[in-house]
């Protein structure tokens, strides 16, 4: 984690063109006085786990927290990302950081949380708990997709999670 954390320092303070371009892949530092908190969940064919991986680093890059979860049994994918939204807003609370940029790389998930539509499923009962959570918790805080290459570190330990 560490080796992808410089290289991708390394690209964000390069100025050509070409190395902009790929910053917009890459992991971003959250602006001053924010953290960032990079979430994602992982589905092993041979596993019936759903692993979780949870990253928050403050405004200078530097890891604060690290955690990593798992449940059974495994679900569909949309549903499992949405549990893996649901976890951090809970235990990023406890850690009292301030505000938050939560970014995950399930666009569904962050689509359903911003949207005022209803969802009667089980994914929908999940990302209205979300919201309920985030407006209790979080002031000035956002969630947001990212690609996935700019989320290799929750899915490195979201990986490890199911092991």
């Amino acid at each position: 984690m560490l080796q992808d954390w410089k290289a991708m320092h390394s690209v964000a303070t390069t100025s050509s063109s070409v190395a902009q371009a790929e910053v917009q892949r890459t992991w971003g530092k959250p602006m001053a006085g924010r953290v960032k908190c990079n979430i994602d969940a992982s589905f092993l064919i041979n596993s019936n786990r759903v692993g979780i991986g949870i990253c928050i680093r403050n405004e200078h890059g530097a890891f604060i927290s690290t955690k990593t979860e798992w449940f059974t049994p495994k679900s569909e994918v949309h549903v499992g990302k949405a549990l893996g939204l649901m976890s951090p807003l809970k235990w990023v609370h406890e850690l009292n950081l301030g505000p938050v940029d939560f970014e995950l790389d399930s666009k569904r998930v962050v689509d359903s949380f911003h949207s005022s539509s209803r969802d009667l499923t089980k994914f929908g009962a999940i990302i209205d708990h979300c919201k309920l959570v985030f407006s209790n918790y979080y002031r000035n805080s956002s969630v947001e997709f990212v690609q996935k290459q700019a989320n290799e570190a929750a899915h490195t330990l979201a990986k490890t999670a199911t092991l």
